[in-house]
């Protein structure tokens, strides 16, 4: 199931990058809910509602101004660099949330951790070094100065917060419901932000529908298979195989996209990729 959500994050983030980068980011993220929309609500029928609290409905309204602003800079972002250098910075969210952890939980990481965050910086090193610059610090200059690579960095940071009140949302309901009835909430909070999103929706929604229906298409992948692998199956092991989604990533941007240079990046993806299996698995 993890392998699943890796396929269907990495599919969106394509044909997104591919077909609708002429649209706003606020646009962008709306037409990647609304297209999975209908196939979720196929689903469903077959999703039980579990009893509902009110601390459910505190974490959901905590997550969903979050998870508003993080879409909103993952797709100006995809925007405005290469889909295989910005999508790899997505493996920081791992090393965030070994930082919240130890802020609000007092929760340390061991040897494995570390080494985690090594592999998923010396990743980030390598994946600018066809940069051109010269120097020790020159791919780490080069980041800095990419928008890119500073959004999806921001979007990370934001994830690792989010990541643990999904978590908590998780124990107040169940899985596949949360699974499959999020992105409702989600699409719901995007349109109530539309009076501020400062994004017209007109003339820029001109698109071929059927690039539409597979974005939805690989969208609800992702959703759905999150969803089952955390009903049937260790979390962290579902999301250290989710997060392979950096990797098919970088693959489809240099090999479909044409994106360049592509070995350093597909290198340094490797080596972030590895870096956030081991902080899953072995670094709590």
């Amino acid at each position: 199931m993890g392998l699943a959500a890796a396929m269907g994050d990495a599919g969106a983030d394509v044909v997104t990058k591919r077909h609708f980068t002429h649209l706003s980011p606020y646009a962008m993220g709306l037409v990647r809910l609304l297209f999975a929309l209908p196939l979720l609500a196929a689903v469903l029928p077959l999703v039980a509602i579990p009893p509902l609290t009110g601390s459910f409905w505190l974490v959901i309204a905590a997550l969903i101004p979050l998870e508003v602003s993080a879409i909103l800079l993952y797709m100006r972002a995809l925007r405005v660099c290469h889909l295989s250098l910005c999508i790899p910075f997505l493996a920081f969210t791992p090393v965030f949330l070994i930082a919240t952890g130890f802020i609000f939980l007092k929760e340390s990481v061991n040897r494995f951790g570390l080494l985690g965050i090594l592999l998923i910086t010396g990743g980030s090193y390598i994946l600018s070094l066809g940069s051109g610059r010269k120097g020790l610090f020159a791919p780490f200059q080069a980041l800095i100065r990419e928008p890119g690579a500073r959004l999806m960095l921001g979007v990370a940071l934001i994830f690792s917060v989010t990541a643990a009140l999904y978590k908590v949302a998780i124990l107040h309901s169940e899985p596949l419901f949360l699974g499959v009835c999020y992105p409702f909430f989600f699409t719901g909070g995007m349109l109530l932000a539309y009076p501020v999103a400062r994004s017209r929706l007109r003339p820029p929604l001109n698109f071929s529908w059927k690039w539409g229906l597979l974005l939805g298409g690989f969208f609800s992948l992702s959703c759905l298979s999150v969803s089952q692998g955390l009903a049937f199956g260790s979390a962290s092991y579902v999301i250290a195989v989710k997060r392979l989604s950096l990797l098919f990533s970088v693959l489809m941007g240099g090999l479909y996209l044409r994106e360049r240079p592509f070995f350093p990046r597909l290198a340094g993806a490797v080596l972030m990729t590895g870096g956030v299996i081991l902080i899953a698995l072995l670094g709590g």
